[in-house]
């Protein structure tokens, strides 16, 4: 999908000072959504370390047009191998935000969040969490999403991508990115669904 993209759009270079810029912004996301959704607080300090670790290693880095809003259910298997779906981009951001370039591993961050999602059908009833998820299911859950997050890490940079453990310090800021952006989104949509994006975070950033 990134090599189909970039053949289609080109690729253009970020300068470091717009990484650092880019960092910036989302250490601002963090504070406005740790106002808006207080449960996000205790998280606060391991992501702004995220953040301020992008900004002090920043160096250019490639761009491209990238899907946007890559999760596992814009992905369909078929008999005639994978289709891609919905290039629209987040629905909460805006549409110069949806059509910006990005580096291809902001993607891989979408989907590393979405494996953290799936694994939380272990330990939901009827779409909401249950007060005290049961410790067995905790552990598999986790177990679960770790595995499928390695696979398909490694999946993409056999196929030619850049290596997410390669790069630790970037993807790293974009999938807690994500998370932010996750939080904010339960938090205004599906409040029912809000413990999702903040038990993994406790989950990552311990």
């Amino acid at each position: 999908m990134h090599r189909a993209l970039a053949d289609a759009f080109g690729v253009a270079t970020l300068p470091a000072a717009e990484v650092r810029a880019m960092a910036a912004r989302m250490n601002a996301e963090l504070t406005g959504t740790c106002r808006a959704v207080p449960g996000l607080a205790p998280h606060a300090k391991s992501l702004t370390g995220a953040f301020l670790d992008l900004a002090a290693r920043a160096e250019p880095l490639p761009v491209q047009r990238v899907h946007g809003d890559y999760h596992l259910g814009q992905v369909l298997r078929t008999e005639n191998g994978w289709t891609v779906l919905d290039f629209e981009g987040e629905p909460a951001r805006t549409q110069h935000e949806r059509r910006a370039l990005a580096h291809p591993l902001r993607d891989v961050a979408g989907m590393l969040r979405s494996f953290e999602y799936a694994a939380r059908f272990l330990i939901t009833k009827s779409g909401t969490m249950p007060p005290e998820p049961g410790g067995r299911l905790e552990t598999r859950a986790h177990a679960w999403a770790a595995r499928n997050r390695a696979a398909f890490c490694r999946g993409y940079a056999a196929a030619g991508g850049p290596d997410p453990a390669a790069h630790s310090v970037l993807i790293r800021a974009f999938e807690f990115e994500k998370a932010v952006y996750e939080v904010r989104y339960e938090a205004r949509n599906r409040p029912a669904w809000l413990p999702v994006p903040l038990k993994s975070l406790a989950h990552l950033t311990a």
